[in-house]
């Protein structure tokens, strides 16, 4: 993908209460940074997330906004810039002189949001999102009405396979709704044959999930969780690696038979477009410190996720994973659900 054209611009600033800056401390015999003569310092002073205050990419971002803070002895403010699959919050940030703010966002936004927007976008998601460190996981889980006779994934797929195009189904466009695609396709010889119902949102389709009128849907493990426990929507497994501390009896889809279906919504820090490398390490493992301190991590299990730090190669690497693997599911199903 080539770059784009872009305008930087100090439209974003903070007041002058929050806008302190954040200073890299190195040792005085260290050698300099490999930044041209013209590049500002290595100063940020917020962390851009492209989501609204309370979901789970916020609360991540947050997290490690106060760990940087306190290990820099400076400030490091929060930027809500929510809307268009993370668009809105990347566009912010790239906006940004170099080097003035962070990036912390849900990886979708960055490896499924060009395919959303067939490529349309006011930034180069490869050029201009530097990877730095994975921050965490967002536990997804596939939840049913309790209307359904299923305790189990075996049992939702044979109930469903024996009533075609009878049942329905939510997932989040993008990852989410590839994710489950896919599931259907897998879910044994010719697949399951199950209708997508669209809702602006989250809550309100889990609202009809425990009403019945939506049989079943893929969603972050946080958002269900009160309704699984006033016994309002049943929780078949979790589409992650491992299982969770939370639900301990709660099999991962590994577990359950189906090993391909997987879907977690991972998070991570970004950089400018041209960071210097040491930087980026330097900040990398600033990340991975943080996350840690088993103070934080718990702090992060609280709130449904998985703290998971990394550097900034395994990062680069494993967003190219993901990269691939929603580009080969959206040339078969589709970027994007149909209208509802």
């Amino acid at each position: 993908m080539s770059g784009l054209p872009l305008t930087r611009r100090a439209s974003l600033g903070l007041s002058a209460g929050t806008a302190v800056a954040v200073v890299v401390d190195r040792p005085a015999d260290a050698q300099p940074l490999s930044v041209a003569p013209s590049a500002p310092a290595f100063r940020p002073t917020r962390m851009v997330v492209p989501v609204p205050p309370g979901a789970a990419p916020d609360l991540g971002g947050r997290l490690l906004a106060e760990g940087l803070a306190r290990r820099r002895g400076h400030p490091l403010a929060v930027e809500n810039r929510a809307g268009a699959d993370g668009v809105i919050g990347a566009e912010a940030f790239v906006q940004a002189r170099p080097g003035e703010a962070l990036f912390y966002s849900f990886v979708a936004a960055v490896t499924v949001s060009p395919l959303l927007h067939e490529g349309r976008l006011p930034f180069d998601p490869e050029a201009d999102l530097v990877p730095i460190s994975t921050g965490a996981a967002d536990f997804f889980v596939l939840s049913v009405s309790p209307t359904l006779p299923v305790r189990t994934l075996a049992e939702f797929v044979e109930h469903a396979r024996g009533r075609p195009a009878a049942l329905n189904w939510f997932a989040s466009p993008g990852a989410p709704y590839l994710a489950f695609r896919a599931f259907l396709r897998d879910a044994g010889p010719g697949g399951i044959d199950m209708a997508y119902v669209s809702y602006r949102g989250t809550p309100p389709a889990l609202v009809d999930l425990a009403a019945g009128r939506i049989q079943a849907a893929l969603t972050p493990m946080a958002a269900v969780l009160p309704l699984a426990r006033d016994g309002r929507a049943r929780l078949l497994v979790l589409t992650g690696p491992e299982r969770v501390a939370t639900l301990p009896d709660l099999p991962t889809s590994a577990e359950a038979g189906m090993p391909e279906f997987l879907m977690e919504g991972l998070q991570g820090l970004f950089g400018w477009r041209g960071m210097p490398e040491a930087a980026r390490e330097e900040l990398s493992a600033q990340v991975r410190d943080i996350l840690g301190d088993p103070a934080v991590a718990e702090r992060f299990r609280a709130a449904g996720m998985m703290p998971r730090g990394s550097t900034p190669a395994e990062f680069a690497r494993e967003l190219a994973q993901h990269r691939a693997r929603w580009a080969a599911l959206a040339r078969e199903f589709g970027a994007k659900p149909p209208p509802g």
